[in-house]
């Protein structure tokens, strides 16, 4: 990418600002530790908060005209910027998070933008009495994120309550449809990893409705959200689980780690919790160069210790 100047990238904010097309927010040197659960990062050049998918598209398209590189953002959870920030404009889908049931009887349909909270899905679904959502309960990050990444919780992955996404094709812009096909997923993967073109807008879940009360729904939310809180999930800023689990090697990355007595071990900022081995948390002033020294280190003794090759699960972005 071409040097932009100061100038040039508040003429691409303007631009998209000014359109009668656009509705949304648009900043500038936009801090990106305010917007991800590891706190760290430096600032977006562009940071925008479209507020629908015409606004999105009009930005995106935009950055493409102007050769700006971009990234479209989540909720954060999975992910650390690096220092120096993000020279390009970072997207975020924050305001785009309707959720409507659509279908009526047992089976049915939660619609779900893009910018949605887990959490609130799951709140969403346990007070309409539509079941299948309790393993999500207290999972950081969005429907979007958690739809690109396939997150897993307690054995389930998102594909399992996925119908179709609606997504942004950057190639031309228009608007599809994918409607679920195993084939393309697998353990913390989707087909959506595989394209910088593909933009996902909304998704379609599954779920049964009237096999519970919403009463018993929110219990179970609440027992996954405890469990969540017993493990320490929520006692530091981290981005969770640092390595893929990989079955191959006959246990859980957490637990190599551990055994390879890296609990504790520290870079910095950046530490490796004490009280699990796959998760980094920023203990106050971690910087990205910290985490990014951290994870090296953990692969490079579990390597020399197991011979196995641990693969980051969250995602370094320059």
């Amino acid at each position: 990418m071409q040097n932009m100047s100061i100038t040039n990238i508040r003429e691409i904010g303007e631009n998209i600002n000014n359109s009668g097309d656009f509705a949304g927010t648009v900043l500038y040197d936009e801090p990106l530790l305010a917007h991800t659960t590891m706190r760290v990062g430096g600032p977006a050049a562009i940071f925008v908060e479209p507020h629908d998918v015409r606004s999105l598209s009009l930005a995106l398209r935009v950055c493409s005209d102007a050769d700006l590189p971009y990234y479209v953002l989540g909720g954060g959870s999975n992910l650390v910027f690096g220092d120096s920030g993000f020279s390009g404009m970072v997207v975020s889908t924050a305001c785009m998070n309707s959720m409507r049931i659509e279908g009526e009887g047992g089976s049915c349909v939660i619609r779900c933008g893009a910018g949605a909270r887990t959490s609130a899905l799951t709140e969403f679904a346990a007070e309409n009495g539509v079941a299948g959502f309790t393993n999500f309960a207290g999972l950081p990050g969005t429907v979007g994120g958690a739809c690109f990444m396939n997150a897993r919780c307690y054995e389930t992955d998102f594909s399992s309550v996925l119908l179709d996404a609606e997504y942004l094709d950057l190639e031309d812009g228009a608007i599809r449809t994918y409607s679920l096909n195993e084939k393309d997923w697998g353990y913390k993967k989707s087909p959506f990893m595989d394209s910088r073109s593909m933009i996902i807008l909304s998704a379609g879940l599954r779920g049964k409705a009237g096999a519970r009360t919403a009463e018993e729904l929110r219990g179970l939310n609440d027992e996954r959200i405890r469990d969540r809180e017993r493990r320490g999930h929520f006692k530091a800023f981290s981005a969770g689980s640092v390595f893929k689990n990989n079955r191959d090697f006959g246990k859980s990355s957490g637990a190599i780690i551990d055994e390879a007595g890296l609990k504790g071990t520290a870079v910095g900022g950046a530490q490796v919790a004490p009280w699990h081995g796959n998760f980094i948390i920023n203990t106050g002033n971690a910087t990205a160069d910290d985490i990014k020294s951290l994870v090296a280190l953990i692969q490079k003794k579990v390597r020399e210790r197991t011979g196995f090759y641990l693969e980051p699960e969250i995602i370094f972005v320059n």
